[in-house]
């Protein structure tokens, strides 16, 4: 077992030990609680999305050249697969040491890829829990490894020759876990390792938030046109019989009633 695992065994024994002490002794106060990556403080859906991101797949048939290859050689190093000089190409020695660890983790498949499942195992032996991680004061393989992700990914200024962690390494890392949307607390652990190896270049957690869908402007209905009031259809004008003389008509009616008049009253014998 590396002596980094078993430093951070340690930690975690003595943790136990000062909170059973407190326990023991009546004391009213909780031992604080510790957890790479915050996870008390991370929300949960910023834990969600980065599980849910894809592993990165290497071989020599995809060879890179990537930060995430050299990543891996380190830590497999530290697991004790070694690799004198790590580089970012997916070579046929990478490929030969990538079998050498899972032929020697006997728990997944054997065919030389840096996948899922290889990635996977790597994190799992090198955060066995949730409250394992690198931080200020460990030494090792791993630690370069962190050194050159976050070089080349986020911009760090950190030496790759030392294998501290030194108080610079702690703050590149919070600085990588803010912009993964993480409570940064400088603690390289489970989180900080998916997220970091999935991370592309110009991604953070504002870009992950999902920008609002432009809606394409709603048609406008068309106006509606107000009636047209069509004119009343002229009407062709009545032709009326010309009006009778007034004189005329006036000597034709004395005429008649004359008539009237002599039949009604004459004497007949």
């Amino acid at each position: 077992m590396s002596q980094q695992l078993i430093t951070g065994f340690s930690r975690r024994i003595a943790s136990f030990a000062t909170a059973g002490a407190i326990a023991l002794g009546g004391v009213a106060l909780m031992a604080p609680s510790a957890s790479a990556d915050d996870y008390e403080r991370t929300p949960s859906e910023v834990i969600e999305r980065i599980e849910a991101q894809s592993w990165p797949v290497y071989s020599v048939d995809q060879p890179g050249p990537s930060v995430d290859i050299e990543f891996a050689q380190h830590f497999m190093s530290q697991l004790g697969y070694l690799t004198p000089d790590p580089g970012r190409e997916f070579t046929e020695d990478v490929e030969a040491k990538v079998v050498e660890f899972e032929e020697g983790v006997e728990t997944i498949s054997v065919n030389g890829v840096l996948e899922s499942e290889t990635w996977i195992k790597i994190r799992n032996m090198n955060f066995p829990g949730q409250f394992d991680s690198y931080q200020r004061g460990d030494r090792g393989h791993a630690v370069l490894g962190i050194k050159a992700i976050l070089n080349e990914k986020f911009g760090a200024e950190l030496d790759e020759e030392n294998t501290l962690y030194d108080a610079a390494t702690v703050e590149a890392v919070k600085a990588a876990q803010s912009e993964l949307g993480l409570a940064p607390d400088g603690a390289f652990g489970r989180l900080s390792y998916k997220g970091i190896i999935t991370y592309q270049e110009g991604e953070s957690a504002a870009a992950d938030v999902q920008a609002p869908v432009e809606k394409a402007p709603a048609e406008e209905a068309p106006a509606e046109e107000a009636p047209v009031e069509e004119a009343p259809a002229e009407e062709a004008p009545v032709e009326q019989a010309p009006a009778e003389d007034a004189e005329g008509s006036g000597e034709a009616a004395d005429a008649e009633r004359a008539e009237e008049l002599e039949g009604t009253h004459g004497y007949q014998y």
